[in-house]
C-alpha cells in the first residue's frame, strides 16, 4: 500500500529510495550503490501496533522523515511535551491512536527509533476526538524544523512541531473547522506552511502568518476528490496545488496569484485517471518544467511535462505503459534523469528511466526494483 503522499526521494548521496506501507510497518528500495546497477530490497521495518497510515517528507540535506500512527499500549517511549489531553509521557495502555516519528538520514541506512508524539488533542478540547485521516508531515527547508498536522473530526487541524534543535513543542491548533478529509502541508524555501484542506464548499487553503498563528488566505469553491491533492514548490515562495476533480477524474492545478505568477484553477488536460499524480521540477532542454506522472483513464501510466508556472499553455499527457500499476510517483535521480516508479498489481516496486540517448522525452522499459 502506498504511503500518504510522496514515497520516492532522491538521498544526499544521489541515490534514489522508495517505500511501501505494509500492515505491519514499512518497506524499503534502495538504488544500489556504483558501480553497481539496479535496486536493494525490499528491506522491511515492523513496528508493534502498526495501523499502516504512514506519510512522509524530505529536507533539504536528503533526511527521510516519516509520520505514522500505531496503537497505544503499556511502557513509555520517554517522549518530550504533550502525550494527548494530559501532558503525560508514553503510552497509555488505552488503545488509542498514537502518532509516531522517525527519520532516515542517509539512504539503505536504518532508520532513528520511533518517538511517540501521544494521542492528538486539542487542550481543553472535546473527548474521544478522532482523526479524519493520515497525519502528515512538513519540513522546513532552511531551518530543518519538523511540522506534524493531523486533522480531528471535531478539534480542526492541529500541529505539532519539533525545532532545529530537536525540541518538540505541544499539540496547537492551526485551523479551527474540523475537515472531513486529510490536510496536504509544504513548506517552501523561505516561506510559511500552508496546507490544503478539504471542506464541505470546496478546498481551504491555510497560511502561515507569524508566531504560531495561521489565517484562512483562500477558499477555492471547487470540488475536489479526497485523496488526491499534492503540493510542488514551483518558484521562490510560491506553491502550486493539483487535485482531480470528482466527475471525471481530471487533473486540475491551482495557485494563489502573485506578480509575474499566473494564479487561479487551470486544467491539465487529458483524460482523466485515477490517485494522486506524482510531481518533480527537472531541467528538460534547458528549461525548468514541471513533470506530473499518473494512473491514466486507461489504466497506463501517463507522464506530461510542461514549463513550470506555464501551465496555460496546455499540457500533453503521454502513455509510459506499465499498464495496472498504480499510485505513480516521479523524481530525478543522479545523472539527471527523470525515473517514474509504480508499484504493481502484486505490490512490487517497478520502474521507468529516461533515456537522455533519445531528442526528446523517451523513457526505457519498465523493470522490477
Amino acid at each position: 500500500m502506498p504511503p500518504a503522499g510522496n514515497w520516492l526521494f532522491k538521498g544526499g548521496d544521489g541515490r534514489l529510495t522508495a517505500y511501501a506501507c505494509t500492515p505491519h510497518g514499512l518497506l524499503r528500495w534502495t538504488e544500489a550503490a556504483a558501480p553497481r546497477t539496479g535496486w536493494t530490497g525490499p528491506d522491511t521495518f515492523g513496528v508493534e501496533g502498526w495501523t499502516g497510515t504512514a506519510a512522509m517528507a524530505q529536507s533539504r540535506e536528503g533526511y527521510v522523515h516519516f509520520v505514522a500512527v500505531r496503537t497505544g499500549r503499556d511502557g513509555s517511549d520517554g517522549q518530550d511535551g504533550q502525550n494527548g489531553q494530559n501532558g503525560q509521557n508514553g503510552r497509555d495502555g488505552s488503545g488509542r491512536p498514537e502518532i509516531i516519528v522517525a527519520t532516515q538520514f542517509q539512504p539503505g541506512r536504518p532508520l532513528t527509533d520511533w518517538h511517540s508524539l501521544g494521542t492528538p488533542a486539542l487542550r481543553g478540547g472535546p473527548a474521544g476526538d478522532r482523526l479524519t485521516g493520515p497525519p502528515r508531515i512538513a519540513v522546513n527547508q532552511r531551518s530543518g524544523a519538523t511540522h506534524v498536522l493531523v486533522s480531528l473530526r471535531r478539534g480542526g487541524v492541529l500541529r505539532r512541531s519539533r525545532n532545529a534543535e530537536g525540541a518538540w513543542g505541544g499539540w496547537k491548533q492551526v485551523a479551527p473547522e474540523a475537515y472531513e478529509g486529510d490536510v496536504t502541508p509544504l513548506m517552501s524555501a523561505g516561506g510559511p506552511l500552508e496546507l490544503l484542506a478539504l471542506g464541505p464548499a470546496g478546498a481551504d487553503r491555510w497560511v502561515g502568518v507569524g508566531q504560531g498563528r495561521f489565517q484562512l488566505a483562500d477558499r477555492i469553491p471547487t470540488p475536489v476528490l479526497p485523496g488526491t491533492p499534492v503540493l510542488c514548490e514551483t518558484g521562490p515562495r510560491r506553491v502550486t496545488y493539483f487535485w482531480r476533480y470528482p466527475g471525471d477524474g481530471s487533473l486540475v492545478a491551482w495557485r494563489a496569484g502573485h506578480q509575474g505568477a499566473p494564479g487561479g484553477l487551470m486544467g491539465l488536460g487529458g483524460a482523466g485517471g485515477k490517485g494522486a499524480p506524482g510531481v518533480v521540477r527537472s531541467v528538460i532542454g534547458g528549461y525548468d518544467c514541471t513533470v506530473l506522472a499518473q494512473t491514466g483513464a486507461e489504466g497506463d501510466v501517463e507522464l506530461t511535462a510542461y514549463v513550470t508556472e506555464n501551465e496555460g499553455y496546455g499540457a500533453w499527457w503521454a502513455s509510459l505503459g506499465g499498464h495496472g500499476a498504480y499510485a505513480p510517483q516521479v523524481a530525478v535521480d543522479a545523472a539527471g534523469r527523470i525515473v517514474v516508479a509504480a508499484f504493481d498489481a502484486r505490490g512490487a516496486l517497478i520502474y521507468t528511466r529516461q533515456d537522455t540517448t533519445q531528442q526528446g522525452l523517451v523513457f526505457g522499459p519498465w523493470e522490477a526494483a
